[in-house]
């Protein structure tokens, strides 16, 4: 193998890469990259065994080949490289980089060890804008929590139904789901339950990234592609393996009937639970009293060792009085979740679910602390 390649490409693929990699000492391929020189491409790949990556970049090949180095040794060798253009070259299993006025070797690792890449076959796809997908992730990916007893529920939920795709996470305590329009229907529904880290995995590697996205369907694997302007062949391949099991009904704890509702600015609302929750106890509590006669929400926490806290803001309020309480830290993560200056806040009862709904196609589910 001996190619020339931009710096800048080289850098680029490997910081995409080696999000997937993973530091293991039983098996030390997994802290590898792929090095594949093969037509115009340098291919480059990676995998945790549970997901897998590949990117490609335009590169003058002088000779095919391949070689695995690790990826993050080799990005900080490549980073100090000073030079725009730089040369790869394989000799008796050692990478040889050399630029203007550098000559350097790593040892590499016989590439025929690297574990094999799952690829798709003629699977039904379905183009994502790349930016509502990352922008749908971001609000849900910190909700799940891991379960070795309910590993469903650990994930992320994925449903498409006709030209709609709703993603969802919950860990019990509260649930959100996100809705995307997309530009085409598929022929039937799919839904599936992707990891966490996968998901992370993608937010990682594709936030950069413009355009739309292909998404094609299998019933253990998910594959995902961007391609590059400067050539038809895919830029970057992203696989992971989904999470077996069926997900909970979660439309049916979605609240139909509401005793009140209060509509707030984010900004206002959010700046009391941040002051409230510095007063807030061990169980995080933070109250609020929904009066309509004097068309007041009050905000009241405290602590024995700090003090108490109390506030009133007043929003437009329909319905009846409530008074009820929430763990802090599931109310400022669902307010920060969504850029809307706007929300309505809807309530059932001081035990049940409220629902916190900027606009039509988002909402957080957060059950409330119940009364001791």
């Amino acid at each position: 193998m001996k190619i020339k390649i931009l710096k800048q490409n080289l850098i680029e693929g490997l910081d995409i890469v080696r999000r997937v990699s993973l530091k293991k000492l039983s098996l030390p391929i997994l802290s590898t990259c792929l090095l594949e020189a093969e037509k115009n491409f340098l291919k480059i790949s990676a995998t945790n065994l549970e997901s897998g990556i590949i990117w490609r970049g335009l590169a003058k090949i002088e000779k095919e080949g391949k070689i695995c180095v690790d990826v993050k040794f080799f990005h900080d060798v490549v980073s100090n490289v000073k030079d725009e253009t730089i040369i790869l070259e394989v000799e008796n299993h050692l990478l040889k980089i050399e630029g203007e006025n550098i000559s350097l070797k790593i040892k590499g690792i016989n590439p025929e060890e690297f574990p094999i890449i799952p690829q798709k076959d003629f699977l039904e796809k379905i183009q994502i804008s790349c930016e509502k997908l990352c922008e749908s992730l971001s609000k849900i990916i910190h909700i799940p929590s891991p379960s070795l007893g309910r590993p469903e529920i650990s994930g992320i939920y994925f449903s498409f139904e006709g030209n709609i795709l709703k993603i969802v996470a919950t860990d019990s305590f509260r649930l959100a789901e996100k809705k995307i329009q997309l530009s085409s229907s598929l022929e039937k529904n799919y839904s599936f339950i992707l990891s966490q880290n996968a998901a992370k995995e993608i937010l990682g590697i594709f936030r950069k990234e413009e355009g739309e996205l292909n998404l094609y369907f299998s019933p253990n694997q998910i594959f995902i592609e961007s391609t590059a302007a400067e050539f038809s062949h895919p830029k970057i391949i992203f696989t992971s393996k989904l999470i077996e099991g069926e997900y909970p009904n979660y439309q049916e704890i979605i609240p139909k009937k509401f005793k009140t509702i209060i509509h707030l600015n984010k900004v206002e609302f959010l700046s009391h639970i941040k002051t409230a929750s510095l007063f807030s106890g061990k169980i995080n509590e933070v109250k609020l009293i929904i009066n309509k006669n004097s068309g007041k929400l009050e905000i009241l926490s405290e602590n024995p060792d700090y003090g108490e806290f109390k506030s009133q803001i007043f929003p437009k309020i329909e319905g009846e009085d409530i008074e009820i309480s929430f763990n802090y830290k599931f109310l400022i993560e669902g307010l920060s979740s969504f850029e809307e200056r706007e929300f309505d806040f809807f309530f059932t009862d001081p035990e049940g679910p409220a629902i916190l709904k900027p606009s039509e196609n988002y909402f957080y589910i957060l059950m409330p602390i119940k009364a001791s």
